[in-house]
C-alpha cells in the first residue's frame, strides 16, 4: 500500500516539479497526434509515440517509471535528509527554470523558429559526413537528430531537477528514470551520430546474435547467406530472394541486435529486486536467465523480421521494426515478471527443494533396506 501524499508539509515541490515533467509530454504527445510540429517527417510519419525505435515511446515509459519511482519514495524522509532540501529562494527558483525548460523547449522548436537552430547544428557537426556516407542523410538530419536532441534535453533537464530538489541522495531515488532515459538518449544519439554500424566496438555485439538467427534459419530448412565484408559501415547481412525471386539484404546493425532491449531489462530488473528481500545469489540467478531468455528474443525478433520482408515485403518489414518488434520483449518481460512473482509468492522454489529433497532420502532409505527372504525369492 503506497503512503498517502502530503502536500503541504514535504512533496510540494517535487509534485509540481514532477507535474512540470508530465505537462511537457503530454504537450508533445497533443503536438504530435495532432501533427502540428515544425519538422515535416514528425507529421508525416504518423504518431511518433508508436514508435519503439527512433521514436517516442520510451519518453512514456520514462513518464511511468518517473511517476511510479516518485510514489515508491513517498515515505517521510529521515532528518538527516533535511539539508538536502533546497532552503534558499534562488535554490528553489533554479528547480523551477530547469523543470520549465522541457515545456519552453518543446514550444520554441515548434513555434518559435528554434527547429532552424537545430538542423543548423546538425548542419554544422556531421552534415557534411553525413552526406557523403549516406543516402538517407536527410532523414538522419531532420528526424533522427532532432529526436536524438529532445532526449538529450529531457536526460539533462531531468537529472539538473533532481540534484536541485533532492541533492544527490535525489539520484538514487530516480535512479531507474534517469537510468532510463539517460540509455536511450545515448543509443540514439550514439546511432545517429555514427549510423549503420560505422561504431566497431558496438557493432561486434551484432555478430553473435546475427550468427544465432542465421544458424535457427537454416535448422528451419531456409536457404540465404551470411555476409560479412569489412568496411566504414559493415555489418552482418543475411543475403536472400523473396516470394518473386527478387534479392533480398538484411542488415544487423548493433540496435537491431537488442542492445537496447538488453540495456531496459537491465533496469527493469534494478526496479524489481529494488525493494525485494530476495537473497543476492536468487537474484543473480533470475538476472542471468532472464538476460539469456532478452537475447533469444532478440534473435526471434531478426528471424521474425526475415519471414515479415521475404513474404510481405520491405514496408511491412519496416513497420514491425519500427513499431511492433519491441513489442516481443515487452511481451517475454511481462511474463518473465510474472513467473518470478509467482515462484515468490507460492514459493515454488522451496517446495521443489523440499520435494527433491524428500525423494532422495526415500531413495536413500530403500537403497539401504535389507532385502527380505521372500523378497528374494520372488526376485
Amino acid at each position: 500500500m503506497l503512503p498517502k501524499f502530503d502536500l503541504t508539509k514535504k512533496s510540494w515541490l517535487q509534485v509540481s516539479v514532477l507535474g512540470c515533467f508530465i505537462a511537457a509530454i503530454l504537450l508533445l504527445i497533443f503536438l504530435d497526434y495532432f501533427n502540428l510540429e515544425s519538422f515535416p517527417i514528425f507529421n508525416e510519419r504518423g504518431f511518433y509515440f508508436d514508435y519503439t525505435w527512433k521514436g517516442r515511446l520510451f519518453i512514456l515509459f520514462f513518464m511511468w517509471l518517473l511517476v511510479l519511482e516518485y510514489s515508491l519514495n513517498l515515505e517521510p524522509e529521515p532528518k538527516t535528509d533535511q539539508k538536502n532540501k533546497p532552503e534558499s529562494q534562488l535554490k528553489i527558483l533554479a528547480t523551477y527554470i530547469c523543470a520549465l525548460i522541457p515545456i519552453i523547449y518543446i514550444i520554441s522548436v515548434n513555434f518559435l523558429g528554434l527547429n532552424q537552430a537545430i538542423i543548423q547544428l546538425g548542419e554544422a557537426l556531421r552534415g557534411e559526413y553525413w552526406r557523403a556516407n549516406f543516402g538517407d542523410w536527410e532523414h538522419i538530419l531532420t528526424a533522427a537528430w532532432p529526436l536524438s536532441l529532445e532526449y538529450l534535453m529531457f536526460t539533462v533537464t531531468f537529472t539538473a531537477t533532481i540534484l536541485l530538489a533532492y541533492g544527490k541522495s535525489g539520484l538514487k531515488k530516480f535512479g531507474i528514470s534517469i537510468g532510463l532515459i539517460a540509455g536511450i538518449t545515448a543509443i540514439y544519439l550514439t546511432d545517429t551520430i555514427f549510423p549503420y554500424g560505422v561504431l566497431k566496438p558496438l557493432q561486434l555485439l551484432a555478430l553473435p546474435t546475427a550468427s544465432c538467427a542465421a544458424m535457427l534459419l537454416d535448422l528451419l530448412g531456409y536457404t540465404f547467406m551470411l555476409y560479412y565484408t569489412p568496411g566504414a559501415s559493415a555489418m552482418p547481412i543475411i543475403r536472400t530472394r523473396d516470394l518473386a525471386g527478387n534479392s533480398v539484404s538484411i542488415g544487423i546493425a548493433w540496435p537491431c541486435a537488442g542492445v537496447h532491449s538488453m540495456f531496459l531489462y537491465t533496469l527493469i530488473m534494478m526496479l524489481l529486486f529494488r525493494k525485494s528481500s530476495m537473497s543476492r545469489f536468487r537474484k543473480l540467478v533470475y538476472f542471468i536467465m532472464g538476460a539469456i531468455g532478452t537475447y533469444l528474443v532478440n534473435v526471434l525478433r531478426i528471424i521474425a523480421y526475415y519471414f515479415i520482408r521475404v513474404n510481405s515485403g520491405l514496408s511491412a518489414a519496416e513497420t514491425f521494426h519500427d513499431v511492433y518488434g519491441e513489442i516481443l520483449f515487452v511481451v517475454w518481460i511481462l511474463l518473465y515478471i510474472l513467473l518470478i512473482v509467482c515462484i515468490q509468492k507460492f514459493r515454488l522454489a522451496e517446495k521443489t527443494q523440499q520435494a527433491i529433497r524428500k525423494l532422495t532420502q526415500y531413495s536413500r532409505k530403500e537403497k539401504q533396506q535389507p532385502t527380505t527372504p521372500k523378497q528374494q525369492t520372488r526376485t
